[in-house]
């Protein structure tokens, strides 16, 4: 566990046991973890995603604000660049499913048909009685058992295409900042080029962007992107590029980020405040004035 940065302390001596089993794939890396007495693993910050899914006993999570119970069934997932501390109870056991950015990466960009420009950022609980987590879980246990050399009789490229569909059903189970790109894609078959251009908005709504620029970093047209927007979103790529800087108006707003109507309205790109009230009640039936009122605390 040290070669990975992992720090381990047993909370209590006596009785202290624990067993870490690493099979390593070309793309994953698939852990098994035991312990007999309460034990406190700190993982280190790292380029990686792990999944970690109860089998037996209890533990909790601590990553940043989040804390979470942790108990058979249960399964939560600690995203890249994240410090995670776990405090495992006695005779805890779970499998850990340690995928790399770069491996998040290639598959979403397969899936969606573009490179994201934002890094993917997980929710950590997943939903435990989710079909889609059981399929997950499913498919997990069944490249566990694979990988026992007693019992596993599949070729190599067989277990190649076990792990991608780990990472593709992973994606698709839980819950993360890229989600909707995989919503869209299952929903109505929409081109990939307009989730790329939504993308590009919406990671670029405070940069003045236009419909030329959509359709630039799209790949297409103006005159296709626009037919293409109405048909799949109901509306120009500029009222969509309106709509995101509204909500990325009211985000601002509700975190604190921004703390005047007019400095929230110049920073995504509403130079008039006054028209920009306007827009805002009408997508959200309040002003930011309101929204701004509600956010603070009473006096």
């Amino acid at each position: 566990m040290r070669r990975y940065g992992v720090e381990v302390t047993a909370t209590a001596r006596d009785g202290f046991f624990l067993r870490t089993n690493l099979a390593e794939l070309p793309h994953v890396g698939l852990y098994f973890l035991g312990n007999a007495a309460p034990t406190r693993v700190l993982i280190p910050e790292r380029s990686i995603a792990l999944v970690h899914v109860c089998l037996h006993g209890h533990a909790q999570l601590t990553s940043g604000a989040h804390r979470l119970e942790f108990t058979k069934g249960a399964a939560f997932v600690c995203s890249p660049g994240r410090r995670v501390q776990l405090d495992l109870g006695q005779d805890f056991r779970q499998l850990v499913l340690r995928i790399p950015q770069q491996a998040l990466e290639r598959t979403m960009a397969s899936l969606i048909g573009f490179t994201p420009h934002r890094q993917i950022a997980f929710e950590p609980a997943i939903a435990s009685n989710d079909p889609r987590y059981l399929g997950f879980r499913d498919l997990l246990k069944l490249l566990a058992s694979r990988l026992d050399p007693a019992f596993s009789a599949w070729p190599n490229k067989v277990l190649l295409q076990l792990e991608q569909a780990c990472i593709t059903s992973l994606l698709c189970c839980s819950r993360h900042n890229l989600g909707h790109l995989l919503d869209d894609t299952d929903r109505d078959s929409t081109p990939p080029w307009v989730l790329r251009a939504e993308h590009y908005a919406e990671t670029h709504c405070e940069a003045g962007i236009g419909a030329e620029d959509l359709a630039s970093a799209a790949g297409v047209s103006v005159s296709t992107l626009t037919r293409a927007f109405i048909k799949h979103r109901g509306c120009s790529p500029a009222a969509f590029i309106k709509r995101v800087r509204l909500s990325r108006a009211k985000q601002l707003i509700e975190t604190g980020a921004a703390t005047t109507v007019v400095g929230v309205a110049l920073r995504c790109g509403f130079a008039n405040p006054s028209r920009f009230a306007k827009d805002y009640r009408e997508a959200f039936g309040e002003s930011p004035t309101e929204t701004l009122r509600r956010r603070r605390p009473q006096g």
